[in-house]
């Protein structure tokens, strides 16, 4: 499958092999290992995570197919290529079993280790955030905002806690009309059920300390 067609969860933290040609040649190869290898590889072993707020595959080895079976050049310690999912989605990826995790153990760890936010961890646990999350930033979820008007504008808020069924979110859009907040802003928002459709909804504070 290709890297589009799947959803970010099915990848997160997972060693996922990426294939393509293109890609190969788009690399500089010296930007990944100490001493490249002589064989032409098929594509890279990658560690699939969030960095800050993007989806991105950092490349942990090469790989080239043979009869079958992968063989594998590790990357250098010392270098970091990371690709952003926007810049691969066209690309055919594996996740890979379970076993091939161990050999790239220590510098999963060590990533883990920087990029760790129990709190924003709780949020991409949530399934009913997925229909409004952005594909390429998945903490960023569309949110209405609604006025006095009734007439709803639609925001891209950035998650970062959850405490019961109540979400907080960093707003990254200026909003057109008054709604008490600014881009930059922490704001309250929850689920709602609009007809027969869910949505995600801004809740000033009032309406929050009620929920």
């Amino acid at each position: 499958m290709k890297v589009e067609e799947i959803f970010f969860r099915d990848m997160y933290k997972q060693i996922c092999l990426l294939t393509s040609a293109r890609l190969v040649k788009k690399i500089n190869l010296r930007d990944v290992f100490d001493n490249p290898p002589d064989e032409n590889l098929d594509g890279f072993l990658t560690y699939a995570y969030i960095d800050g707020e993007t989806f991105i595959f950092e490349i942990m080895a090469g790989a080239k197919t043979l009869g079958g079976r992968l063989k594998i050049f590790p990357a250098s310690y010392k270098k970091s290529v990371k690709l952003k999912r926007a810049e691969v989605d066209d690309v055919e990826l594996k996740i890979l079993t379970a076993e091939y995790s161990v050999a790239f153990r220590d510098r999963v760890q060590m990533i883990s280790d920087k990029i760790s936010d129990a709190a924003k961890e709780q949020t991409r646990l949530i399934k009913n955030l997925d229909a409004f999350r952005h594909p390429h930033y998945p903490d960023d979820v569309v949110v209405y905002f609604f006025s006095a008007d009734d007439k709803p504008e639609l925001l891209w808020v950035r998650c970062l806690s959850v405490d019961e069924n109540i979400l907080t979110g960093e707003l990254l859009n200026e909003p057109t009309k008054n709604f008490g907040c600014h881009a930059g802003d922490k704001i309250l928002f929850g689920v709602a059920q609009l007809g027969e459709q869910n949505i995600l909804i801004h809740l000033p504070a009032k309406e929050a300390s009620l929920a």
